[in-house]
């Protein structure tokens, strides 16, 4: 059976989605891991490797940055030690209150130094 052919822009979105899902940039074993993804060597192959990429650029920099947030999300909000701690942040955001959340994202840039 034939591999699928995907285009640059379908990669692309798939892309974003996953990163968007899992609110960061996808590796080899998030995207091989799902089953409704090509495997990890397509994207390779389309965009090269992710953080150099100039056709990534723009998702790099947007998950990058919610990847800094989430971090300190976690080290704020969490009772656990951030260097132990296996929880996914997008599971500890899921049990907080939504308002808290979306407050403490909307004033980030303001609360950091």
């Amino acid at each position: 059976m034939a591999e699928k052919i995907y285009t640059e822009a379908e990669l692309y979105d798939l892309l974003w989605e996953k990163a968007d899902e899992i609110e960061k940039i996808p590796g080899a074993r998030d995207i091989n891991s799902d089953p409704d993804l090509p495997d990890y060597q397509v994207f390779i192959d389309c965009f090269g490797e992710f953080r150099k990429s100039d056709k990534l650029k723009l998702l790099v920099m947007v998950f990058q940055e919610l990847n800094k947030k989430n971090t300190c999300f976690c080290i704020d909000s969490c009772n656990c030690d951030p260097a132990e701690c296996k929880k996914n942040v997008v599971d500890c955001k899921a049990e907080l209150d939504e308002i808290d959340v979306l407050t403490y994202f909307g004033l980030f840039d303001t609360i950091i130094v």
